[in-house]
């Protein structure tokens, strides 16, 4: 058990080295919007409406509808269908919206550009939530930052290991995250919005993560005990 833990302890930082790719890629390459949550586009639509800008409130709208699509499918799927595991199926998710991004060039519309990642990010979001019991996001930050500076404070005070343990997984994805954004602006600086291809080299280490979960962590759990030889009388 512990062993699987910890699996999923790695398994939870190496996305999100993506989701540290695929936002500041975002970031960089379509003006500065954010392609991983909503609240600067919620109060955007606001903001719009109040202005009278509605083709700009229609292209935003349909940016969360998108995003509450991902996060709605990842309740949908393992109640309507066979697949529980989602960790495979949100990899390719994330490796088909990196490819379309690519190619649409930087003249577009930035928030259109990015209707790809607020799919995968929100289905990536809620599939990767939680691991020991920690609600951790892979695509943003702000409340691993919170996690981590009130953790380790704890810690100082009371030297209590369970802090500790929380501030070091919480700092981890912290770390995994920014270690995402700098091959992020590595990868720009040299290839522009084509940059977004480099993000699938690292998926393509979480895909190999997600079949040794499956064929060698859940196939085990999933084999029945074989049933007692019964004794004659």
């Amino acid at each position: 058990m512990e062993k699987n833990e910890q699996f999923q302890v790695y398994f939870h930082h190496l996305m999100a080295v993506s989701g540290g790719f695929m936002g500041a890629y975002a970031i960089l390459s379509r003006l500065e919007v954010f392609g991983s949550s909503q609240t600067a586009n919620m109060i955007t639509i606001i903001a719009h409406l109040v202005g009278k800008n509605y083709y700009d409130v229609l292209i935003r709208v349909a940016a969360l509808v998108i995003y509450a699509a991902g996060i709605a499918l990842t309740i949908l799927i393992p109640r309507y269908t066979p697949l529980k595991n989602l960790h495979i199926l949100s990899i390719f998710i994330d490796m088909a919206a990196l490819l379309a991004t690519g190619f649409i060039p930087a003249s577009a519309d930035p928030v259109m550009a990015l209707y790809p990642f607020f799919f995968a990010t929100a289905f990536q979001w809620c599939s990767f939530g939680s691991v020991k019991g920690y609600n951790s996001a892979t695509i943003f930050s702000t409340n691993n930052l919170r996690q981590t500076v009130s953790s380790f404070t704890q810690y100082l005070c009371t030297r209590d290991p369970k802090a500790l343990d929380k501030g070091i997984y919480f700092g981890g994805t912290l770390l995994f995250f920014h270690i995402g954004v700098v091959c992020s602006c590595l990868a720009y600086m040299t290839w522009g919005v084509k940059a977004a291809w480099a993000g699938i080299l690292p998926l393509l280490l979480s895909l190999g993560f997600g079949v040794y979960e499956i064929t060698l962590l859940e196939e085990p759990r999933k084999t029945k005990a074989p049933l007692p030889i019964r004794k004659p009388n």
